[in-house]
């Protein structure tokens, strides 16, 4: 309910001498304020931690696709620089690329560190393999299907 000037002006003249001229305020005002500063730190973090997550999860989306590129490359008959070079395009230059062969089937494993706060906080690493038969009809002369063995292509 709103009160007139007169009302207004009436209360503060009935005032005890040494009292504010104004109404007490409420108790709790500016609690909420209070409340707000404490918890924004630890809500800038869980926002960090979950936009670091959604990156992760990109991150690990494209070294799958990263892996299964590669993995066709190989079974393809793709020298060893060419398949190093297809999953780096994809998954970006931290990421470590291994390719095996065995028998008929080649795979290719893609890794690095998780983005973001997640990966500077732990060693967190994300991982992708993709894995499909050799191409017969190549024969076993060219790139990493030549062989079983394992052909690391880390860099630092």
């Amino acid at each position: 309910m709103r009160r007139s000037r007169t009302e207004l002006a009436h209360d503060r003249a009935d005032a005890p001498p040494g009292q504010p001229e104004h109404p007490p305020r409420h108790p709790d005002a500016g609690a909420v304020t209070v409340e707000t500063a404490v918890m924004m730190p630890g809500l800038v973090v869980l926002l960090a931690v979950l936009l670091a997550a959604a990156a992760a999860g990109m991150t690990t989306v494209r070294y799958e696709e990263a892996a299964r590129a590669s993995a066709r490359a190989a079974a393809r008959g793709e020298t060893a620089e060419v398949v190093e070079r297809t999953a780096r395009e994809i998954a970006g230059d931290t990421a470590v690329v291994r390719v095996s062969v065995a028998d008929d089937r080649v795979t290719v494993a893609v890794n690095g560190p998780a983005p973001g706060i997640l990966g500077t906080w732990s060693d967190w690493r994300l991982q992708a393999t993709g894995s499909t038969a050799v191409d017969t009809a190549l024969g076993t002369t060219g790139g990493p299907s030549a062989g079983p063995g394992t052909l690391d292509h880390a860099r630092p």
